[in-house]
């Protein structure tokens, strides 16, 4: 697999983030407001795998706590970006991913950090 390239938008509310990538693969991250990351997902589309209350019950759970999302495009193939989600677990260690932390995975996903990252990591050259 070729490196991916993540080009970070920032939202608000998973609501907004969830119209922007409505029928895209994407990677995305949970954060407080210092943008310290609190959990790593990845869904082949937001639209459909958050539809109805379950998207408008992650915004209510986060009104008023300043916390944001990150998301980027990710490959379209569950297993790259299921692989992908893996390596960046295991590389970044969020509090709120229970896999994937302590063991390498099989498959690592080489990544660059482009666009609007979150200050806890480091754009990529």
């Amino acid at each position: 697999m070729a490196v991916v390239d993540l080009n970070w938008r920032r939202f608000t509310g998973f609501l907004l983030l969830r119209e922007e990538f409505r029928g895209q693969s994407c990677i995305y991250l949970r954060t407080i407001p210092q943008e310290k990351i609190l959990r790593v997902g990845e869904t082949g589309d937001p639209w459909t795998r958050y539809k109805g209350g379950t998207a408008y019950a992650l915004d209510a759970a986060l009104h008023g706590s300043g916390n944001l999302f990150f998301a980027a495009t990710a490959p379209q193939g569950e297993i790259e970006r299921r692989s992908l989600e893996a390596t960046l677990i295991y590389d970044l260690q969020p509090q709120y991913n229970n896999e994937h932390k302590d063991y390498p995975p099989f498959k690592p996903v080489e990544y660059v950090h482009r666009g609007d990252v979150p200050k806890g990591l480091r754009p990529s050259a």
